[in-house]
């Protein structure tokens, strides 16, 4: 199999930025996986909670931690680099990663809190909302009203009563629907006690 001049450029270029060449982690011994690809340390969400709180109560950590929210580092990011780092040690998989990142948010919210420091919850948080005239606001309003409608009918268009399986159109076909009590009733004469004639 030949090999094109501009694969092997792409290979030399990579191995001049140092970046690992494509599959190189597929030759690895299989004797000394990384530490992601080993069973990981936690698999009880309130164990790796409280191990993600005594990491960030740490004197140190803490410190750091502040010191990235006082400089305008939001929350999310530095939940998101706690956690990611744990993960690249083998502490917790990628669905117990996530479900980590709320609780960590909040503690770290706690933690700015009780130093009294602002934080923002995500980077975009500062930037303050735009203004715009009332014309430009119908008329940005009327835009997103015809896109819409024209989503709407392509859907109808796409709409196939083959996307819903058998078993279920039939069912749907079976199902019995009794009549609302809300149903407007068809208007009966009223036969009154006070109507009857003596």
């Amino acid at each position: 199999m030949a090999v094109s001049e501009k694969a092997m450029k792409f290979l030399g270029d990579n191995l001049d930025r140092g970046r690992p060449i494509p599959g190189q982690s597929l030759t690895n011994e299989p004797d000394q996986p990384y530490n992601w690809e080993k069973p990981s340390e936690f698999t009880n969400p309130r164990e790796a909670m409280l191990y993600v709180f005594e990491t960030l109560t740490v004197p140190e950590t803490v410190e750091n931690v502040l010191l990235s929210v006082m400089n305008g580092v939001s929350v999310i990011d530095i939940a998101s680099i706690t956690l990611y780092s744990g993960f690249l040690e083998g502490k917790w998989n990628p669905d117990l990663m996530t479900l980590l990142m709320e609780p960590t948010m909040y503690m770290i919210m706690a933690l700015a809190e009780k130093a009294e420091i602002p934080f923002q919850l995500d980077a975009g948080d500062d930037v303050s909302p735009q203004t715009m005239s009332g014309s430009k606001q119908v008329e940005t309003l009327d835009k997103s009203i015809n896109q819409l409608d024209e989503l709407k009918r392509q859907a109808v268009n796409r709409a196939s009563p083959m996307s819903v399986p058998q078993d279920i159109r039939e069912i749907i076909e079976e199902t019995k629907i009794e009549k609302s009590l809300l149903e407007k009733v068809k208007d009966k004469p009223t036969t009154s006690l006070l109507n009857k004639e003596v």
